[in-house]
């Protein structure tokens, strides 16, 4: 009976604790990846190593030809990289990819996110930020100009263009506006690839036979500026239930609380998903079946503020920000098979981008709870005892 009596203790006092870590648990964070240039969208290969997509650097020594775009002089040069991650080590196994940044304030479009094939063939998206005539035109005495906007492999050998993405823009641009084209984030698909194009307002589908059709676009709307602001897609993953989700940065004014999240079905109809986010630059699903969302800058470009949030959408619609601390312009979000989060921070800066790890650790109380209740049981454990002792002299 005593032996029953402790048992009983111990597994009420286990499953306190248990009902407790949920709501006492906290995240902390660790920088595992450094000295990255502009860092954007990241995923994990098949080998288990974390592969981060380098946008590049204005390279002060550069000779590439320049354009102008909306009011600024952008370089052409070959700064772009992808970063490999494994067992503690981080390494550049690819260099000398397209890269396009502004001179005076060194904002750059290179390599934005990658996706690996079942096959274990890794694939890289490169932006772009402009009107894709420019590659053979402004920039048309670099060659490698022509790889901007493109899904490219890189995975054996040297890289190569699987789909001409911006292509798709110059000659449709399929929202109406100004033609623009910016492939920002990826997600694989059996034959293909889910593409965003930021600069388009559009969701785009890259076959691996190089063909590019039209998923869906994304209409401005009034924001709080008095004008239609641009949707800028960026995000995209496929969900448990074979639906698209896509995200959205917004335009100026980059209103708080005005990004949202798509929706589409594979045939192309749209619908909203979750409202209430700021300027959201990427998406994921966990296992736990909710929708984790990544945010810039969680007061709004224009907000006095610079931080981020990771940002959990219930299946109910509930919103939850589950970590902020630390993040600066993140645009690149995984889930790991240990359920950690990996977020690429610092995306606008040269040498300083890292990955952050984000872990579910408890917080102190849940520590205070976990001795209380091995203490619990240690007491009942020493009642027993004296009990069996006692019980001779009887």
């Amino acid at each position: 009976m005593g032996v029953t009596c402790i048992q009983r203790i111990a597994v009420a006092a286990s499953a306190a604790l248990v009902s407790a870590s949920p709501a006492l648990a906290g995240y902390a964070a660790s920088a595992i990846v450094s000295g990255l240039n502009n860092p954007r969208g990241l995923a994990f290969g098949g080998d288990g190593a974390l592969y981060i997509a380098e946008s590049g650097f204005l390279d002060p020594a550069g000779t590439g030809p320049t354009v102008d775009i909306r009011g600024a002089t952008y370089r052409f040069g070959e700064t772009g990289s992808i970063t490999r991650f494994a067992g503690g080590s981080q390494s550049r196994i690819v260099v000398g990819l397209p890269s396009l940044s502004a001179i005076v304030t060194g904002e750059t479009a290179g390599p934005q996110d990658i996706a690996f094939g079942a096959d274990g063939t890794g694939y890289v998206v490169i932006g772009l930020g402009a009107d894709p005539a420019v590659r053979a035109g402004a920039l048309g005495s670099a060659p490698a100009a022509l790889n901007l906007g493109r899904v490219m492999s890189f995975t054996g050998g040297s890289p190569a263009s699987i789909a001409d993405i911006s292509a798709y823009e110059g000659a449709n641009n399929p929202a109406g506006g100004p033609v623009d084209s910016n492939p920002y984030h990826m997600a694989r698909l059996s034959d293909g690839f889910l593409v965003t194009d930021a600069g388009a307002n559009a969701l785009l589908r890259a076959g691996d036979d190089g063909s590019v059709a039209l998923v869906a676009t994304f209409p401005g709307r009034d924001i709080g500026g008095g004008f239609p602001s641009d949707s800028v897609s960026t995000g995209v993953v496929v969900g448990p239930d074979g639906s698209y989700y896509v995200a959205e940065l917004t335009g100026f004014p980059f209103t708080p609380g005005a990004a949202q999240v798509y929706r589409v079905t594979p045939g192309g109809d749209v619908s909203v998903f979750g409202t209430g986010f700021t300027n959201i630059t990427d998406l994921a699903f966990g296992a736990d079946g909710n929708l984790y969302v990544l945010e810039l800058d969680a007061d709004g470009l224009l907000g006095p503020g610079t931080g981020g949030a990771l940002v959990r959408l219930a299946a109910d619609g509930t919103r939850s920000t589950i970590f902020s601390r630390g993040l600066v312009t993140p645009t690149g979000l995984a889930i790991g098979d240990d359920g950690d989060f990996y977020i690429a921070n610092f995306s606008a800066a040269a040498g300083r981008g890292e990955v952050l790890r984000i872990s579910l650790v408890p917080e102190p109380e849940s520590w205070v709870m976990l001795i209380a209740g091995f203490g619990l049981v240690g007491a009942a454990a020493r009642r027993r005892r004296g009990f069996t002792l006692a019980a001779p002299r009887a």
